[in-house]
């Protein structure tokens, strides 16, 4: 009996494998089964002896195995040698395209070795083929600054070769001045340490010290942390008189006055304007920093945006705040209404009812009519005094207020039949504010979601892929797109803001 494949094995190939098998004439029927990476792969079940041509054109290392059945009703089985078939070509895969490169100087030669942490070089068989990778360096001058194009070409054992265009950004070598900022934070940090080591012993020495001194009656030092508020005030000082000169700067701080009674150290405009100049200026740095620790040197655009975004995030929290404030002075108005219509009703006057307002209540309000009580105490008339109030707090409520008790104090009237109108009408709109507030809120979180969802889908894809976004802002189309689609994003929450607002 002879049987026989007409290709026992083959070694590593990319090229399809066909393989005859003749059975003997002894064999009355037989079967065979491949299978590839150890696996079964295909069955087939022949009823009768013909030859039969098996064809391999997928990538795996394969196998067959033949089971005969002879005339004298016995069974063999025979197998073959291995089948090595590879057909996947080799990918080459830019991480941040255009590659950065560093320009050289005219004696310097570039090394295929500097593309290996931007490339992504390999074979599904073989694994990484950077090793393996060839370039054309002589095509790229590598001293002249701009985009160049760098063709490279990989090959895998089995001979399937993978050819590419690879876009290059030749870029000025800021390693001098990378260098010399490296130098000077490294001084920074020891100078920190060496003051921190002399104060460390200045403390100690004040232990040992202090048991032979006498304490004083006031302790006038300042902390640490007074010192650096207060230096950080004289900041504020100094930069208020460069802005001050500009017309621009004046006008835009004007937008802030309103934020001014909620917080007691900035007392003028400009104030704001300074302090969102003090956190970009420090938002730049951290960033500069972070960039030198990485030995990366930052563009005009890589340094904008830092500073645009330090600038304009304390806007959200002076935002934030005065919301909340605006509610609380808006809540405590209507308490503030009842406690002096009561005190109309017991007899008091207005200024007595003024005053039970600051010693029951705290907060916003109770300073509000503080105000209002000491401005009635230095002269000045109630119509003017809560003509005052309505200015500062800028309420509906208390315009309607002012100019009842301006109506009263003209032609007269029932003080109490009047504020026990104001009050139920406050009461009236605050429930209909709630039952308003409880019927939106599902779709206020629906428009939150979707204001949301840009910013954590550019999250997620910065962190899977982080050089993902690189050319929107180290390019010049890159950022002129990205103003685009800010001023885009912006008047979409303008404009849905202003559909959601009911005005009441």
């Amino acid at each position: 009996m002879t049987s026989s494949f007409s290709l026992y094995e083959q070694s590593l190939t990319n090229k399809p494998i066909s393989i005859t098998y003749k059975p003997a004439t002894t064999v009355l029927t037989y079967s065979y089964k491949i299978y590839k990476d150890n696996a079964l792969y295909e069955e087939v079940d022949l009823s009768n002896a013909k030859a039969v041509n098996i064809v391999l054109e997928q990538s795996g290392t394969y196998s067959i195995e033949v089971t005969l059945h002879l005339k004298n009703k016995t069974t063999k089985i025979e197998k073959s040698g291995s089948y090595v078939l590879d057909m996947d070509a080799p990918y080459i895969l830019e991480k941040t395209p255009p590659i950065p490169i560093k320009a050289l100087k005219k004696e310097q030669t570039f090394a295929i070795e500097n593309l290996e942490k931007y490339l992504t070089v390999r074979d599904k068989q073989d694994g990484d083929l950077f090793g393996s990778l060839s370039c054309d360096l002589d095509e790229v001058d590598f001293t002249q600054l701009g985009n160049q194009k760098l063709h490279c070409s990989v090959s895998d054992l089995a001979g399937n070769k993978t050819e590419t265009e690879l876009l290059l950004k030749i870029e000025k070598n800021h390693s001098l001045e990378l260098n010399t900022m490296i130098g000077i934070l490294i001084t920074a940090i020891l100078l920190f340490l060496f003051t921190y080591l002399r104060f460390w012993r200045s403390i100690n020495l004040e232990k040992k010290l202090i048991r032979y001194t006498i304490e004083p009656l006031k302790d006038r030092r300042a902390s640490v942390f007074d010192e650096m508020t207060n230096k950080f005030f004289q900041l504020i000082h100094y930069i208020n008189k460069g802005i001050s000169k500009s017309v621009f700067l004046q006008n835009y701080a004007k937008r802030y006055e309103k934020y001014i009674p909620l917080y007691r150290h900035l007392q003028e405009a400009l104030d704001f304007v300074s302090t969102k100049i003090i956190v970009a200026i420090a938002i730049s740095f951290i960033s500069i920093l972070s960039n030198i620790l990485h030995y990366r040197f930052m563009n005009y655009y890589e340094l904008f945006l830092p500073f645009l975004l330090g600038f304009f995030l304390p806007d959200i929290l002076y935002f934030i705040r005065y919301k909340f404030y605006r509610n609380r002075l808006e809540n405590d108005l209507l308490q503030a209404i009842i406690i002096m219509n009561n005190a109309f009703k017991s007899g008091r006057s207005i200024t007595q009812a003024i005053e039970l307002v600051t010693k029951e209540l705290d907060g916003p309000i109770g300073l509000e009519f503080k105000k209002m009580h000491m401005e009635i105490s230095f002269g000045l008339s109630l119509e003017e005094v809560f003509e005052r109030f309505a200015h500062r707090v800028e309420l509906e409520e208390v315009t309607y207020l002012t100019a009842s008790l301006s109506i009263l104090n003209k032609t007269g009237g029932n003080i109490i039949q009047v504020f026990s109108s104001i009050e139920k009408t406050l009461f009236n709109k605050k429930k209909l504010k709630l039952e308003l507030r409880s019927l939106t809120g599902s779709s206020k979180i629906i428009v939150y979601v979707l204001f949301a969802v840009p910013l954590f889908f550019i999250l997620f894809i910065s962190l899977v892929s982080p050089g993902y976004f690189r050319p929107l802002y180290t390019t010049g189309i890159g950022f002129i797109l990205v103003t685009i689609m800010l001023f885009i994003y912006i008047m979409y929450i303008w404009f849905v803001c202003k559909i959601m607002k009911v005005r009441m």
